[in-house]
């Protein structure tokens, strides 16, 4: 085989001899092969930490911002949630909760025998992402008589960074759940952009 290969060759003009037997180039080609490969792993590198990063950020953001609202006292005033809304947002710098993300601050009560949302109020944020209380309260958090469950919500729009080769992002989204630390916070909070679930607009 090799020996008719080898004829093959010779016959060949010299020019055409030189250019097959030459292996200048093959590093070029090789290179040519790996280099995708090599992108994709430094990109990755670079963009799972950053991705890990974003979820811890609004795994404590959530769990920062309820614990917050669990120390104030009844009743929640404006200013306060304002504050701890701005809480917020410094926990999840350098990542902008207002731009890409959204903040949700629930009460939940069960007063009479029967769990209701009491007021539900958001920082502003441009994520589209609703609430998901009451509908997904796990069932053991779930307040018994004269209880209260306040809630926690955060939505993020992860970009990143080069959106399209990959990946072009998604809505991540926690919750945390904790309970008043003095009395239960049932007064809507004095701001007209309250919600009260089922109910119109509350005056304040």
């Amino acid at each position: 085989m090799r020996s008719k290969i080898r004829r093959i060759l010779n016959a060949l003009p010299h020019p055409l001899r030189r250019f097959a037997a030459g292996e200048r180039g093959m590093a070029a080609v090789e290179f040519a092969l790996v280099l995708p490969i090599v992108l994709l792993i430094m990109l990755g590198a670079f963009e799972v930490p950053r991705y890990v990063m974003i979820v811890q950020k609004i795994a404590r953001t959530s769990s920062g911002v309820a614990d917050l609202v669990a120390q104030a006292d009844e009743p929640l005033q404006k200013n306060q949630l304002t504050d701890i809304f701005n809480a917020g947002r410094i926990m999840m710098q350098p990542y902008d909760v207002v731009t890409n993300g959204k903040i949700y601050v629930s009460s939940i009560n069960n007063p009479t025998g029967t769990v209701e949302m009491t007021w539900r109020q958001d920082n502003f944020g441009k994520n589209p992402g609703a609430s998901k209380m009451p509908a997904s309260l796990p069932v053991a958090l779930k307040p018994v008589v004269g209880d209260e469950v306040l809630v926690s919500e955060v939505y993020f729009r992860y970009q990143p960074l080069f959106s399209g080769l990959i990946y072009n992002g998604s809505d991540l989204y926690m919750v945390a759940y904790t309970r008043p630390r003095n009395k239960n916070l049932k007064t809507t909070p004095a701001d007209p952009t309250c919600q009260v679930a089922s109910l119109p607009k509350p005056s304040c």
